[in-house]
């Protein structure tokens, strides 16, 4: 796995199936993640980001909307798809802290 650094963490089984249903809701036609298997391993806690593992190994980065209905417009919600865990982590995670500790 990964060493979670702030502001992610690891989600739990509480959030899991909220999250996924919530993903779920929000996927336009069209976008990178429909019809896709994912499950959710990670949130930000300073904002509405969350991170899920597909099927396949890869992860996505989202930032949900938290619309009670379908986005209509496939770049919502926001994703960034990393072929892996490790990849996401050096590309998004350490930079957001760093940036953050910079501050």
């Amino acid at each position: 796995m990964v060493d979670w650094l702030l502001p992610w963490y690891e989600a739990d089984q509480s959030e899991r199936s909220g999250l996924e249903a919530q993903l779920s809701r929000e996927i336009a036609p069209g976008h990178v993640l429909e019809g896709v298997e994912v499950r959710l391993i990670a949130r930000r806690q300073d904002t509405d980001d969350a991170l899920f593992i597909l099927a396949d190994g890869r992860v996505a980065e989202v930032h949900l909307t938290w619309r009670r209905t379908r986005e209509t417009d496939p770049h919502w919600p926001g994703t960034a798809v990393f072929e892996s865990l490790e990849q996401w982590a050096n590309e998004s995670m350490i930079p957001l802290r760093r940036e953050l500790d910079a501050l």
